[in-house]
């Protein structure tokens, strides 16, 4: 099979904003001081692949994953009920974002057990309904903890940098028993007056939501209900946030029945972006994807759920370049207004010691990247400006993208198909012709990623050693040549695997 693309180098279409270069997971903040989470962090920085950072349990405490700390723990009582603050450990795990080129995502939650609503016994043990995920006893108490704690960031950050921020409402409210949608109605309109009352020009928004009808009624709300605190009409919302998994974790005992897709997050996407076209004040507010994964359930391991062997593999990070491709392609063609694209995933299995156990996170013990880091490496290698690609190949599983810099051309070409967990697809044969380009000679470097080839997980699986493990993290080109520019164009051709791709560099060569 053969197909063809076209770049363009004086193609611009937009500025390449690295939408998809943000993490998270729920117990990030004990991790982000282990060295595990230092290594990540520090790599990160250095490849240009992390923007924003995310997590839960901002204000409450939690015990989990091994940690004994894994909350903020902003808020306790004296006996008398009277509040006590405490914001040094946020502000700590915030200081730490920064010293590595990372913006806070800042969740208001989840409530503290002294702000609880006492004998509440409906809801689950996870996001979203029992006592501390749910809307407050003392809505007072609860807006004055809001407001402190705002002002306390502005106080510790300085307010330009603090407007650069994006700070969110809750987590995953839709587990809320319906009854209750209303009461997450007064406690979003809670917090927008708490956080833009310490500054009007800091970012709000929210839900944080996984389900349509959930978002539905949210957005109805702060279009057209009534404010909880004002009284007027509409509540201000500056992005909405919402999740999209390619498969619950609860699902995995249906295995092959239910799979990954990543035309479901296409379609939901654009099941929302009807949602908020439907109501003029929303138009032009920017739409966070601010966690996804292949799978949810971030702490379940492959040698339970054997399918979860795709954390691991080259599907991954294939999954991803083709979703990163089709939202680029989304928010050309369909004016989507998604800014940011979080995955939700850190350095856990690296902190835990367990390499590659199948959790979603980008690296593993001891320090290696695995193929979906390489996936975010190999993305940030497309420059600043965005570029056309002009061609079509045959069926859904072949795409490129494409950038430039100053004086290179990038392209990213992948073969993946998300349905073919085998990798039984054929190999392609692809040709890429780069135009525009001044006269002249160039160095062509080639950098793959599929089963054979900067694959750590599978390098890991034949017994290869750590050294022979970490070189294949680096990414260094797998061919690097010359070809000299005939009447301003280059050609080459590369052959992709199922489930691969290629990074091609053209950059004019010196001397």
């Amino acid at each position: 099979m053969n197909f063809s693309y076209t770049v363009n180098f004086n193609e611009v279409i937009g500025k390449n904003d690295r939408f998809w270069a943000a993490a998270g997971i729920d117990s990030l903040y004990p991790i982000i001081f282990t060295q595990s989470g230092e290594y990540l962090l520090s790599r990160m920085q250095e490849k240009g692949t992390l923007r924003y950072l995310r997590n839960h349990f901002t204000l409450s405490s939690l015990i989990k994953d091994g940690y004994d700390d894994c909350g903020g723990n902003a808020y306790s009582e004296d006996e008398n009920g009277n509040p006590i603050y405490n914001f040094e450990k946020m502000n700590a795990v915030f200081g730490q974002y920064l010293k590595y080129g990372a913006k806070p995502i800042v969740e208001m939650d989840f409530l503290p057990n002294e702000l609880c609503r006492k004998n509440v016994t409906t809801g689950g043990v996870e996001e979203g309904r029992y006592s501390n995920r749910s809307y407050p006893g003392d809505w007072e108490k609860w807006e004055d903890l809001l407001r402190a704690f705002t002002k306390n960031l502005v106080d510790t950050f300085g307010i330009d940098e603090v407007r650069t921020w994006y700070f969110e409402v809750w987590n995953e409210p839709d587990s809320w028993p319906m009854s209750d949608w209303p009461m997450f109605h007064r406690l979003y309109d809670v917090f927008v007056s708490a956080v833009t009352g310490v500054d009007d020009q800091l970012k709000v928004g929210g839900p944080g939501a996984f389900s349509l009808p959930f978002m539905k009624d949210f957005l109805e709300h702060v279009s057209n209900g009534t404010n909880c605190v004002t009284g007027e009409k509409g509540s201000r919302i500056d992005f909405i946030s919402y999740h999209i998994y390619g498969m619950s974790g609860g699902w995995l005992d249906q295995w092959p029945l239910i799979t990954p897709s990543v035309q479901r997050f296409i379609q939901q996407l654009m099941w929302l972006k009807r949602m908020i076209d439907v109501y003029p004040c929303l138009d032009g507010i920017p739409v966070h994807l601010n966690e996804w994964g292949v799978s949810s359930n971030y702490e379940k391991t492959a040698d339970k759920f054997p399918p979860l062997e795709f954390r691991n593999s080259e599907y991954s990070p294939l999954f991803m370049i083709k979703l990163v491709d089709c939202i680029r392609k989304m928010r050309r063609v369909w004016n989507m207004p998604l800014e940011l694209m979080l995955y939700w995933g850190f350095s856990m299995e690296d902190d835990q010691k367990t390499p590659f156990a199948g959790h979603r996170d980008l690296s593993t013990c001891p320090n290696i990247p695995k193929p979906i880091l390489s996936a975010y490496e190999l993305l940030a290698r497309l420059g600043e400006d965005e570029l056309f690609v002009e061609g079509a190949a045959p069926g859904a599983s072949l795409g490129a993208m494409a950038g430039r810099s100053k004086n290179s051309v990038q392209a990213i070409v992948y073969n993946f198909n998300d349905q073919d967990f085998d990798a039984a697809g054929p190999c392609v044969q692809a040709s890429i012709a780069f135009t525009g380009l001044e006269s002249g000679k160039y160095t062509v470097k080639l950098t793959r990623l599929d089963k054979e080839h900067h694959n750590t997980y599978r390098l890991w699986q034949t017994g290869a050693s750590e050294e022979e493990i970490r070189q294949a993290a680096q990414l260094t080109p797998d061919e690097e040549f010359e070809l000299e520019s005939k009447e301003g164009s280059i050609k080459t051709q590369v052959a992709i695997p199922a489930h691969g791709l290629c990074l091609i560099e053209i950059q004019k060569t010196h001397g």
